[in-house]
């Protein structure tokens, strides 16, 4: 199932329960798998990027990103490196 990040959440995503929000959302929902689109959001903070490596690692669903720009990818792979060293 897609989920289209941008439109559900905004284009500027900055806040850890927002993070926390979308995972606990998905785990609601009766599906494995998942894949979040990127497409729409131009920026994330470290703190939405880590919270959301965090709850992503406590789900049991399968989940994956696609359509990062460049800025979104630099910020989201430091959180993924900070939260699984």
């Amino acid at each position: 199932m897609m989920i289209n990040l941008g439109a559900e959440f905004g284009s500027h995503l900055e806040s850890s329960e927002d993070a926390i929000e979308l995972i606990d959302i998905l785990n609601k929902i009766p599906k494995d798998d998942f894949i979040i689109d990127f497409k729409e959001v131009l920026f994330v903070t470290m703190n939405f990027a880590q919270a959301y490596y965090s709850a992503k690692n406590e789900s049991d669903k399968k989940i994956s990103e696609i359509n990062l720009s460049e800025e979104v990818t630099v910020v989201m792979g430091a959180a993924d490196e900070a939260v699984n060293p």
